[in-house]
């Protein structure tokens, strides 16, 4: 496949992924926020305009671009030796993620007609936890098949 980063590219997202996800993550938890009112010492509005909630969105925005941007690094870097099986290997993995994908989608939504409607917030997780679980199992089962079920 010619549409496919050089190998150093793997290594580049391997150490950009986790951190944009980890600062993700604690931006959610508001941990920006507390470490915003040490530095500055001052308690934050509660309106959108305020300096926290435009660091909060600019932390957000950055950290969750970051993380797709290594997760792209990752997945669609070549492998030293690029073979027929690394390719092989690599299309079944993308044909199992969707699988897996498809199937988080249908109990998702089964489970949220039969017990309750979620709120905004619980809708947009969803998407994103369905937008994570195609990348990581495809990640996953890529480099489990290529570098320990093969050796």
């Amino acid at each position: 496949m010619k549409l496919l980063l050089p190998h150093r590219f793997k290594k580049t997202g391997a150490i950009i992924a986790p951190i944009g996800f980890i600062l993700w993550i604690c931006m959610q938890l508001g941990l920006i926020t507390r470490v915003l009112m040490i530095v500055f010492g001052e308690k934050p509005e509660t309106s959108n305009s305020s300096p926290y909630h435009l660091a909060n969105v600019i932390i957000a925005t950055i950290s969750f671009i970051s993380f797709l941007a290594g997760i792209y690094f990752v997945t669609f870097s070549r492998e030293k030796i690029e073979d027929e099986m690394v390719q092989r290997t690599r299309l079944d993995s993308f044909q199992f993620a969707a699988l897996a994908q498809i199937i988080f989608i249908i109990i998702g939504l089964l489970l949220m007609i039969f017990f309750k409607e979620p709120n905004e917030g619980g809708l947009m997780f969803f998407f994103i936890s369905v937008i994570f679980l195609f990348w990581l199992c495809f990640i996953a089962r890529f480099n489990y098949i290529l570098h320990i079920k093969i050796k």
